[in-house]
């Protein structure tokens, strides 16, 4: 029997470490014994997210804008703001304005406009980008949609991370919304051969650096047969990700870029002559983040959690300040006004995002190990980890290629899936042949 040259460095069981925490976590996330939790395109997540709103709000919800100005709207003084003010209003790329707004939040993404605002006052035409650096760590993937009733035929799904040399591939099946075939996606995270890090190497005179392809603009021809070359160069099994890489229908490719997580601005700013309003950031737009440990989402909707406290205290604030005039001045010695505010949510959010920052960057270079020692000590280290953190490492070696036991995270139409594990692959090293 031919020896399996991989072995897993490391199980996680998810709904394990659910049950560990306790509390409110296991509650909400094991229900009648299953782990809600589900793999699905981003375009399908921001389709379903979109049908839950309700018609009043979704009825105003405009696609396809750019923003490209933030003024005060002039006269009337309502709205509870300063005499002369109505508000914040948006201008957007095609002659159209929408307002007043008392707040306007900017979950733009990388490259936001309203961020621009913060930091300048004025957005520029075509927007102007912030700084960053270059990580010398770039991303391609490949999309195979489900096209027929046998195409990625299955109600669960496996995402299976492999290691190569200085380079490691992720292979899942994704749910891609109600009543389509679930989509297949490989994506294959490697060094750039032109760059150590940040620095471009000695005697490379022609480097380029990769773009952070920030509105995901897809590639059909030339990153398919690059992206399948790299994988055989670095030794990455092309068991799964070969076929996805062959028969995909789009690709993508991006540059991962560090955004400096300070910021002599601040996440908030107020509009000057809008009678006290401001505009305040969140996501990407806030604090873009590398993408190694899958957290700019998560962050996300923990940003519009702790904003919406914030904006809930302020609009009790506001309440409590109608009422008789003993009670009124008593409320507002003790309110806190909105600026104050915005301060304590960008100081509650920016330590854990810095910090996500900092390690996500710290585990791309480590993941993407080089060839010899580096990818040695990659392994080791994943390794080490898991025999320390987890109790359900599996220590032995397969006795045959199969290669679908790595990270069971479900799911694609069906959501009540469970056991949801990670497994980490490496090759073996020379001592344990």
């Amino acid at each position: 029997m031919e020896k399996n040259p991989f072995f897993p460095l490391l199980e996680l069981d998810l709904k394990e470490s659910i049950k560990a925490a306790g509390g409110i976590a296991e509650k909400e996330l094991i229900v009648q014994g299953e782990v809600q939790a589900c793999a699905i395109m981003r375009g399908a997540l921001q389709e379903a997210l979109f049908k839950t709103l309700p018609k009043e709000t979704s009825s105003r919800v405009h696609f396809d804008k750019l923003l490209t100005g933030i003024k005060e709207e002039a006269g009337g003084g309502g709205g509870g703001g300063g005499a002369g003010s109505n508000g914040i209003i948006c201008q957007f790329h095609d002659g159209t304005e929408a307002g007043p707004f008392d707040l306007v939040v900017g979950c733009d993404g990388i490259n936001s406009s309203v961020k621009e605002f913060i930091n300048t006052g004025t957005i520029t035409k075509g927007g102007r980008k912030e700084s960053t650096l270059y990580s010398g760590i770039r991303i391609q993937y490949a999309v195979q949609d489900g096209k027929n009733d046998h195409d990625n035929n299955q109600d669960g799904s496996e995402l299976v991370q492999y290691f190569g040399d200085a380079a490691y591939s992720l292979v899942g099946t994704y749910g891609a919304g109600e009543g389509k075939k679930p989509t297949k996606g490989a994506f294959l995270i490697f060094k750039d051969p032109d760059w150590n890090g940040p620095f471009k190497k000695k005697g490379v005179v022609n480097a380029q650096k990769i773009a952070e392809n920030a509105d995901w603009t897809q590639d059909v021809e030339s990153v398919g047969s690059l992206m399948y070359n790299r994988i055989k160069e670095c030794q990455v099994p092309d068991i799964q990700v070969g076929e996805i890489v062959q028969n995909a229908d789009r690709f993508f490719e991006l540059g991962v870029y560090f955004h400096n997580p300070l910021s002599l601005s601040g996440w908030s700013r107020e509009v000057g002559g809008s009678g006290k309003r401001f505009v305040v950031l969140a996501g990407d737009a806030a604090h873009a983040m590398p993408p190694f440990l899958g957290q700019g989402s998560n962050q996300a909707i923990q940003d519009a959690y702790c904003l919406a406290t914030k904006i809930f205290e302020h609009n009790a604030n506001v309440a409590a300040a109608e009422l008789e005039p003993t009670i009124r001045k008593e409320s507002e010695q003790r309110s806190k006004s909105l600026k104050t505010l915005l301060k304590e949510y960008e100081t509650t959010r920016w330590f854990p995002t810095a910090g996500i920052t900092f390690k996500s960057a710290f585990l791309g270079y480590l993941e993407t190990g080089e060839k010899g020692f580096l990818s040695m000590f990659r392994d080791s280290f994943f390794f080490v980890a898991g025999k320390i953190f987890d109790d359900h490492v599996v220590a032995v070696l397969p006795s045959s290629k199969e290669y679908s036991f790595l990270f069971s995270l479900f799911c694609t139409s069906n959501v009540n899936k469970s056991s949801i594990k990670y497994f980490l692959l490496a090759k073996i090293p020379s001592f344990c042949s």
